[in-house]
C-alpha cells in the first residue's frame, strides 16, 4: 500500500524496532475506510488508539464509599481515578510497552511486577485509607502514581512517579573465560562503560546501567549476566518544582521491591498533614527508610 508524504514523514519519527507494528495497524486502518493510499488522517487515527489504550485498573474488592462523596468530586472529572463500575482506584501502574512491541532492550515484562504492585495496593485497600485519611477533597496529587519499566531505557518514566521501577540485569567477568578481543562488547555499550585490553574485560560500575547487552553480545562468555533484579526509586514529580525520584534500592529482588511499596504506602498514610510523598520523603530521610525495609 502506498504512502502519501506527510504520513511516510510521521512514519519515520516512530521508533525503529516498533515501525513495522505501526505500519500494519496504520494501512489496517486505511483499508477498513476503503482506502488505498495511506494519509496522515490513518496515521493519526492510529496514534489516536495507541494512546487511549486503557490502562486497566484492578476492580475494589471492599465494599467502596458511596459514589457522590464529596471528597471525590474533583477526581470525578478524570476516567483514571475510577474503575470501570466507578469506585475510586487512588493509584495509577504504568508498566511500558516493551514485552508487547517484542523492545529488543526487554530484560523483564513490566505488565509482571505492575500487576503485583496493583494487587498489592488493592488488598491493603490503600485507596480506602487514603479517602478517610484526606481532609476535604482529593486532588490529583494526593494519589499515588507508580511505573514500571522492563529495562533501564524507562520508557514508562520511572523517575518522575512516586514510586518507580525498572528492571536491570547486572553482569560481571568471568576471569576463566579467555577474551578473544572480538571488542562486541565495547560496540554494544552505551554508556562506554566497558574496556578490552590484553584480552583482559574491565567494567566501570560507576557508568553501568546494568542492561546486559554487553553479556549477550559476548561471545566467549567472558562477560556473564547475572540475576535478573529491580532498581527501585520513589519521591519523583513533576510541577513548578519538579524532581527526579531517589534511588532506594539499587538492586532488589521481586519481594524486596513489594516490601519497599508497603513501606512508602504505609508512610503516605501514615501522615496526617502532609500529602506530597516526596516531602515526606525529606522529612525522614531515605536511610530511615532503607531501615524499614
Amino acid at each position: 500500500m502506498e504512502w502519501d508524504k506527510s504520513a511516510s514523514m510521521l512514519l519515520e519519527k516512530v521508533p525503529p524496532f516498533i515501525q513495522k507494528m505501526v505500519r500494519e495497524k496504520v494501512e489496517a486502518i486505511a483499508r477498513n475506510r476503503g482506502k488505498n493510499l495511506v494519509t496522515e488522517s490513518e496515521v493519526l487515527a492510529a496514534k489516536e488508539g495507541f494512546m487511549g489504550k486503557p490502562n486497566p485498573q484492578p476492580a475494589v474488592t471492599k465494599q467502596s464509599l458511596p459514589i457522590n462523596n464529596e471528597k471525590l468530586s474533583i477526581l470525578r472529572k478524570y476516567t483514571k481515578y475510577f474503575d470501570k463500575d466507578g469506585n475510586p482506584v487512588l493509584y495509577q501502574v504504568k508498566p511500558c510497552r516493551g514485552a508487547e512491541v517484542n523492545c529488543p532492550f526487554l530484560i523483564i515484562d513490566s505488565r509482571i511486577l505492575a500487576n503485583k504492585l496493583q494487587n498489592r495496593l488493592e488488598k491493603s485497600h490503600f485507596t480506602e485509607k487514603l479517602i478517610d485519611k484526606v481532609d476535604g477533597q482529593i486532588l490529583p496529587h494526593h494519589t499515588m502514581k507508580l511505573a514500571v519499566s522492563g529495562c533501564p531505557n524507562s520508557c514508562s518514566m520511572p523517575q518522575i512517579k512516586d514510586f518507580g521501577v525498572h528492571a536491570i540485569e547486572p553482569v560481571s567477568v568471568d576471569t576463566h573465560s579467555k577474551c578473544i578481543e572480538c571488542m562486541k562488547c565495547v560496540e554494544t555499550c552505551r554508556e562506554n562503560a566497558v574496556t578490552v585490553t590484553n584480552n583482559q574485560v574491565t567494567i566501570d560500575k560507576e557508568k553501568c546501567v546494568h542492561c546486559g547487552l554487553c553479556a549477550k553480545v559476548c561471545p566467549t562468555g567472558s562477560i556473564k549476566a547475572e540475576e535478573k533484579e529491580y532498581r527501585v526509586m520513589i519521591g519523583g514529580k513533576v510541577g513548578r518544582h519538579p524532581k527526579f525520584a531517589i534511588d532506594l534500592l539499587p538492586q532488589a529482588d521481586e519481594p524486596t521491591t513489594l516490601k519497599a511499596l508497603d513501606v512508602c504506602a504505609d508512610i503516605i498514610l501514615s501522615n496526617k498533614t502532609e500529602h506530597r510523598f516526596r516531602t515526606l520523603i525529606e522529612q525522614q530521610g531515605i536511610e530511615e527508610i532503607k531501615k524499614r525495609i
